[in-house]
C-alpha cells in the first residue's frame, strides 16, 4: 500500500513538473534548488548543452551561464527567489563543447515544490537577440549595427589606429534540412564567435537571420577571423550527419575614412551592408571610401531615373475614394492616392516615396501631385463640381523653403479652386521646423485650402503636432481604427476624438472594411469614415457624388429624418 501511494505521489510530482513546462513551452525544464543547483531537468538538455539530464543533475546551473551574463543570472534568480516569478529574461548559456546558445529564462515558484524553483529556457534565434533586450519599439539590425560602425569609427580616430569592417553571408547554407535546434545553436556560436573576435569584445551583429558583421583590429586579422569562423562550421557539420554543408561568403572593407563627410560615411555604409545582405555573391566593395564613391553615383543615377519616371501630366495618375459621414453617408471629400504609370506598368507610392524621401526628392513629387490635383480640379468633367480632393504631401517637403515658396506660387495660379483642395500631411513626425511649417499652413489656410492631418497618433510628438499645426481635419491611424473593438482600444480612440472636437477639428477613422468597424466610430463619436466598405479606390470615383445611404443604415449608424439625395 505504502509502494502504491508513494508512486502515486511520484506521478503528480511528474505531472506538476510538466504543467510547469507548458507554461512557457520551452526548450528545457530545470527544477533548481535555494543553492541555485540542478535538481531535476527535461527537455532538450544534451542537443543544447551536450549534456544529458543525468549530467545536469546536481550541477550549478549558474556553471552553464556566460561569464558576461553571471550577473544578470544571479540578480534574475535572486528576484525569482523574492517574487516567486520571473519573466522572460535574455541570457547565453555555454555548452561542454564551448557552443553558445542565446536563450530566455523564465521561472516561477509552486506551492507543490515550496523548496526549490522551476525553470524554463527557451532559444532565441541569432536575429532576435536585439529583440530579447529591448523593451518596446522596433529594431532594425542593420541600422542598429550600422551606427555601432560609425561609433567605432570615431573611437579608431580619436585613438588614431585603424579597424576592418568584415561581413559574413550563410544564407547558401540549407537550414531547412538542419534540425532547428541545432541550427540556431550554430548561428548563435557564430555570432558568439564574432563577438569575440570583435574590438571589445562588443563590435558584432546580425544583419538578417543568416548574415553578420563585426568591427576588429590589427590584432585579429580577417584570415584569423574566418579561421575561427570555419573551426565552428566543422564542428556543426559533424552534427548534421551530412544533412547540409555549411556555405559562407566574407567580405572584408578597410575603414579608413579620412577624406569622407559624416554624411559619406552613412551613405557608405548604409550602401555596404543592403548591398552584401541582398547580393553577397556580387558584392565586390575593398573600402569605406569605394562604397562612399559607388553609393553616390548609384544615386544619382536613381535620381535621374525617379525624375524621368515622374516627369509629365501622363505619368502620374489618381485613384479616388470617398471619405464617408458615418451618421449620414454624405461624402466629405475624396482623397487622390498617387500612381506612377511607366514602361506599362503602376508604380505604388510605397514603391518610390521611400527612395524619393531618402535623397531629398520628395519635394519635387509632391508639387507634381499638387498640380495635378489643381488642374483636375480646375478642368470640367474630370470630376464633379461637388468633388473636393485630398493630395497628401510629406511633412519632410514642408521643412523645404524651395518646396513651399514653389508651393505658394502654384496656388496662387489656381485661386478659384483653392477651396475644393485639402492638402493631407503625410510623416508629420518628420517636419524638422515646425514654427516655418505653422507659418507656411496658416498661409494656405487663408488662401481656403484646407490642412488634414494624416495618420493621427501613430508618432511620439503626434500631440504637439496637433496642437501647432493649424489644422482642419485628423485622420487617425488604421491601427486604433481596428482596435477600437477591443475596451481598452475603444477608450483611447474615444480620448483622441474628444481632444480633436476640443480642437474644432474634424476626425476621420480610415480602413474601414465593414459595417461592425462603421459602427465602432460612430459609437465613439468620429465624424467620418474611409475605407473599403465604401470602395477601393477608382479612376472614376469622383466623377459624380453619391450618398452611402444603405452603407450607413447597415451599420445601423444613420440618422433617421436626414434627407439624402444622389
Amino acid at each position: 500500500m505504502g509502494d502504491e501511494a508513494g508512486m502515486v505521489e511520484k506521478l503528480k510530482a511528474q505531472r506538476d513538473r510538466f504543467i510547469a513546462f507548458a507554461f512557457a513551452g520551452a526548450d528545457l525544464l530545470l527544477e533548481v534548488t535555494e543553492q541555485n543547483q540542478v535538481a531535476y531537468s527535461a527537455g532538450a538538455g544534451e542537443a543544447l548543452y551536450g549534456l544529458t539530464d543525468n549530467d545536469l543533475m546536481g550541477k550549478p546551473l549558474g556553471d552553464l551561464v556566460h561569464p558576461k551574463d553571471r550577473k544578470r543570472f544571479d540578480e534574475s534568480m535572486q528576484r525569482l527567489k523574492n517574487t516567486g516569478r520571473l519573466d522572460h529574461t535574455p541570457l547565453m548559456l555555454v555548452g561542454s563543447a564551448g557552443t553558445v546558445t542565446r536563450m530566455r529564462m523564465a521561472g516561477i515558484r509552486l506551492p507543490q515544490f515550496p523548496k526549490t524553483y522551476h525553470v524554463v529556457l527557451s532559444r532565441v534565434p541569432p536575429i532576435a537577440m536585439a529583440e530579447a533586450d529591448r523593451v518596446v519599439g522596433d529594431v532594425d539590425h542593420k541600422a542598429k549595427f550600422i551606427e555601432m560602425v560609425r561609433t567605432r569609427l570615431n573611437e579608431a580616430n580619436r585613438i588614431g589606429t585603424d579597424y576592418t569592417l568584415t561581413l559574413f553571408d550563410l544564407s547558401a547554407t540549407n537550414f531547412n534540412a538542419i534540425e532547428p535546434a541545432i541550427a540556431q545553436t550554430f548561428l548563435a556560436t557564430v555570432q558568439h564567435t564574432l563577438d569575440e573576435c570583435s574590438v571589445k569584445g562588443a563590435s558584432a551583429g546580425a544583419l538578417s537571420a543568416s548574415s553578420f558583421g563585426l568591427v576588429h583590429d590589427d590584432k585579429t586579422s580577417a584570415a584569423e577571423v574566418h579561421k575561427r569562423v570555419s573551426a565552428v562550421a566543422d564542428k556543426f557539420a559533424g552534427k548534421t550527419n551530412g544533412a547540409a554543408s555549411v556555405k559562407m561568403r566574407t567580405a572584408s572593407l578597410e575603414m579608413e575614412d579620412s577624406a569622407l563627410s559624416d554624411e559619406d560615411i552613412s551613405k557608405a555604409l548604409t550602401y555596404i551592408v543592403n548591398g552584401f545582405v541582398k547580393d553577397s555573391a556580387r558584392f565586390a566593395l575593398k573600402s569605406l571610401a569605394e562604397g562612399a564613391r559607388v553609393a553616390v553615383e548609384d544615386t544619382l543615377i536613381r535620381v535621374r531615373n525617379f525624375r524621368k519616371m515622374i516627369k509629365g501630366d501622363d505619368k502620374l495618375i489618381f485613384l479616388f475614394q470617398p471619405i464617408v459621414n458615418v451618421r449620414t453617408g454624405a461624402v466629405l471629400q475624396y482623397e487622390a492616392f498617387s500612381r506612377i504609370q511607366h514602361n506599362g506598368a503602376f508604380f505604388t507610392p510605397n514603391q518610390i516615396i521611400p527612395f524619393a524621401t531618402d535623397v531629398g526628392v520628395i519635394g519635387e513629387f509632391d508639387l507634381i501631385a499638387v498640380t495635378k490635383a489643381l488642374k483636375i480640379l480646375k478642368e470640367p468633367g474630370e470630376v464633379s463640381s461637388l468633388a473636393n480632393i485630398a493630395v497628401n504631401i510629406s511633412g519632410q517637403s514642408l521643412g523645404n523653403p524651395g518646396f513651399y515658396h514653389s508651393l505658394l506660387k502654384l496656388m496662387d495660379q489656381y485661386k478659384s479652386v483653392l477651396g475644393r483642395l485639402v492638402l493631407e500631411v503625410t510623416d508629420a513626425t518628420d517636419i524638422y521646423n515646425l514654427d516655418e511649417a505653422k507659418r507656411l499652413l496658416m498661409r494656405i489656410r487663408k488662401m481656403g485650402t484646407r490642412i488634414s492631418l494624416d495618420d493621427f497618433g501613430s508618432g511620439g510628438s503626434a500631440f504637439d503636432l496637433l496642437r501647432i499645426l493649424p489644422v482642419d481635419f485628423a485622420k487617425f491611424d488604421h491601427d486604433y481604427v481596428r482596435g477600437a473593438h477591443d475596451p481598452k482600444g475603444r477608450s483611447v480612440l474615444k480620448a483622441m476624438t474628444s481632444l480633436c472636437h476640443d480642437l474644432g477639428i474634424v476626425t476621420i477613422g480610415e480602413c474601414v472594411e465593414d459595417a461592425g468597424m462603421l459602427r465602432n466610430l460612430a459609437d465613439i463619436g468620429v465624424d467620418y469614415a474611409q475605407g473599403y466598405y465604401f470602395g477601393q479606390p477608382a479612376a472614376d470615383a469622383a466623377k459624380r457624388i453619391k450618398y452611402f445611404t444603405d452603407h450607413v443604415k447597415q451599420a445601423g449608424t444613420a440618422q433617421p429624418g436626414l434627407a439624402m439625395g444622389g
